[in-house]
């Protein structure tokens, strides 16, 4: 008789349960009956969720600097645009939790979340240096090329591959500033702009965050070239 069962190892009925590991995944929510509100789910899930993606964005960040290194631009421009999009979806995924009552958040607040804090998020501050791990690879591909940002935003066509990526680093750094923006919004909206975090940090303070690109030198270069076009009269 032909095989009609799993082949893969692993807990489920099937395949597709044993290899995305549902029942072990399902096992990292509380138990319904252990939730301090109804509304815990849906924070932790988030929550969860974010951390994967944020930790696949560390892998393809590493993929793309093993490209540049190697002059395949155009591939390591193909991963921070993915890395982007991923970026989009977590802030769409955030807006999610406007929809959760500040009175609900107080209770998870006060009874669950223990000193935890979002700035403990260990996928979060690995992002926060993606900018430090490609700006040198970024840099010696530019000296390979004996050409510079300026250069090459004088002339994107000339150095199509490079402009490629460098608008690709970015978008990347745009869409992280609106991510870090929409999560402050939040904050706001949940537990207000004046109240201490759960590690006496000031929500207000997350405002700082919205306007430090991981990038500074591609903005920068961007003021530079405007500065060279001067309107005449």
């Amino acid at each position: 008789m032909p095989h009609t069962g799993p082949i893969l190892e692993g807990r489920g009925e099937t395949d597709y349960e044993r290899y995305v590991r549902v029942p072990e995944l399902l096992e990292l929510q509380k138990p319904a009956e252990l939730l301090a509100n109804p509304e815990e789910r849906l924070f932790q899930i988030t929550h969860q969720s974010a951390e994967l993606w944020l930790h696949h964005i560390d892998y393809e960040v590493d993929r793309a600097v093993a490209h540049i290194d190697r002059d395949e631009l155009h591939l390591a421009a193909d991963l921070m645009h993915r890395c982007r999009m991923i970026l989009d979806l977590l802030r769409e995924q955030i807006i999610i939790l406007e929809t959760m009552a500040p009175a609900d958040y107080h209770v998870l607040r006060t009874s669950s979340l223990g000193r935890g804090s979002g700035q403990e998020s260990p996928g979060f501050a690995l992002l926060l240096n993606v900018g430090k791990r490609l700006w040198p690879h970024f840099t010696d591909a530019l000296a390979r090329k004996s050409v510079t940002v300026l250069e090459i935003e004088r002339e994107p066509r000339v150095h199509y591959e490079l402009f490629r990526l460098l608008q690709a680093f970015m978008d990347y750094d745009e869409a992280f500033l609106k991510w870090r923006y929409t999560h402050m919004r939040l904050a706001f909206r949940i537990i207000g702009d004046r109240v201490m975090s759960l590690k006496n940090v000031p929500a207000a303070q997350l405002d700082a965050g919205t306007r430090e690109p991981l990038f500074p030198e591609l903005w920068a270069a961007i003021s530079e070239l405007t500065g060279e076009f001067k309107p005449s009269f």
